[in-house]
């Protein structure tokens, strides 16, 4: 009696998601070097072409980052918004706990500690300063589009200048709620970051103006911003450089901080 042969197995869309998966991992694998589209191909046994088209697709989306230079692969800003989503916000408030204080005393002003979160960012952490006039813009939790608030732009002013495009289009019409135009906001994060600092006006509040800077991580991606807020009688010329030399300090050791610890993947 002839033997019948096995059914072959169905090609789905989880057969893609699949190598999607492992081809993260080899590249995590190497992501202190960075690694090539024919490494990959032979340590998966795949043809050129369909890791190709793979790694397209997670350039794409901010998965994996290619160097044009090197023409080598390593994970992008969306992996690491990952490991930092995928590990309580509590984490990062903590471990970030006494620069925000810090400099809540120093100015005496009201302190934010900005996360971001894909399109948005996130207050995670807020501290009252001494001064008696207090300027609370937002609560802890609060979600606005990326880009709205001095510690939230100074985050999409450090990004790529194509990411930025992309989130700013993408936010377009949650952005009327805050009276900003998506031209509008590009023009406010390229002028932030020709000065490596973000200014202006604090939404909702009158009278009151915040400055912000991007706090790094260990691959340079602008992952949370660091921001003080007070009234306008306070933000004289003079005393807007000695809080950028003080938020700028601070931001500097957070960087550090996360360099040391394992809440963002360093591969």
């Amino acid at each position: 009696m002839p033997k019948i042969p096995a059914p072959r197995a169905k090609r789905t869309g989880t057969q893609t998601v699949d190598r999607s998966f492992q081809l993260l991992r080899e590249v995590a694998a190497r992501n202190a070097r960075g690694t090539t589209l024919p490494e990959l191909a032979e340590t998966l046994g795949l043809n050129r072409t369909t890791v190709h088209r793979m790694l397209q697709c997670l350039v794409r989306n901010g998965a994996v980052r290619h160097d044009t230079s090197s023409r080598r692969f390593a994970l992008g800003p969306l992996a690491i918004e990952l490991s930092i989503a995928a590990r309580p916000q509590l984490d990062l408030r903590t471990l970030f706990a006494e620069p925000v204080s810090r400099v809540a005393e120093q100015t005496g002003d009201t302190t934010f500690l900005i996360l971001r979160s894909g399109n948005d960012a996130v207050c995670i952490d807020r501290r009252l300063g001494s001064y008696p006039i207090k300027t609370v813009v937002v609560e802890v939790g609060t979600r606005r589009p990326l880009g709205i608030g001095a510690g939230s732009l100074a985050i999409l002013s450090a990004l790529p200048e194509t990411e930025m495009e992309r989130i700013v289009r993408e936010n377009a019409r949650g952005l009327t709620s805050y009276n900003k135009s998506p031209d509008k906001l590009l023009r406010n994060a390229k002028t932030a970051r020709k000065g490596g600092y973000a200014t202006g006006p604090v939404h909702g509040v009158d009278g009151a103006i915040a400055l912000g800077v991007p706090i790094f991580d260990a691959h340079a991606v602008p992952v949370a911003g660091l921001s003080v807020a007070a009234i306008t009688t306070r933000m004289t010329g003079s005393r807007q450089i000695a809080l950028l030399k003080i938020l700028r300090n601070e931001a500097r050791q957070m960087t550090e901080l996360l360099r040391d610890t394992n809440i963002i993947d360093r591969g």
